[in-house]
């Protein structure tokens, strides 16, 4: 039996014992002929059931509304592993165009030669979470295409001068630094909407 049957027979427990009572008195008070009385039970009877009812009602929305926001956490908290990675990534890629490292560069260049698309649009298997994401979260996360090809062009450069250079050490490239800065801001900003949209739950 689930949590949600067993809530609604909880729920209806108050209603059955209403029932039982109200028909109890009814029947002795019916047997003595008292009609005004009768009306007075019938009455309590049904204020007692209309309160159930409402309480009831009142419920089942609280439930509901956990539920959602159990549900928003949840899709959150999947977006904020993805996002985590993402930065791995934009990590990696500057770590690996400064690096004289040729394996840590080879790691760099196989994410380079990806597709954009691929590299920083949630995959495919997040789609059913989007729901539960606020327009203002979808919007920012479409924030990174731009910046990204601009960082990858910036780290192929950086990558280049390098090989080109006869000295082993990649010198600081403030281009590179400034478009993988920028990505950072993104991904804080993608956060700080996600804890916004998670404070004002209700």
């Amino acid at each position: 039996m689930s949590d949600d049957t067993i809530s609604q027979l909880v729920n209806l427990l108050p209603v059955l014992l209403a029932l039982t009572f109200g028909a109890r008195i009814g029947y002795v008070l019916a047997n003595r002929g008292t009609a005004r009385d009768i009306e007075m039970i019938d009455r309590h009877f049904e204020n007692a059931l209309a309160l159930t009812k409402q309480q009831h009602e009142a419920q089942l929305e609280a439930d509901k509304s956990m539920r959602i926001r159990e549900e928003l956490k949840s899709s959150y908290n999947s977006l904020a592993v993805w996002l985590h990675e993402l930065e791995r990534t934009f990590d990696e890629i500057n770590f690996g165009a400064l690096s004289s490292n040729e394996n840590t560069k080879g790691k760099a260049a196989a994410i380079i030669d990806q597709s954009p698309w691929r590299v920083v649009n949630t995959p495919a298997d997040m789609a059913p979470l989007e729901f539960y994401w606020s327009a203002e979260t979808r919007t920012t996360l479409r924030k990174f295409l731009g910046p990204y090809a601009k960082f990858i062009n910036q780290a192929r450069s950086t990558m280049q001068t390098s090989a080109d250079s006869a000295s082993d050490h990649t010198p600081f490239d403030t281009d590179l630094y400034e478009a993988h800065g920028e990505l950072i801001s993104i991904i804080n900003e993608v956060r700080n909407q996600m804890r916004s949209d998670l404070e004002n739950l209700k």
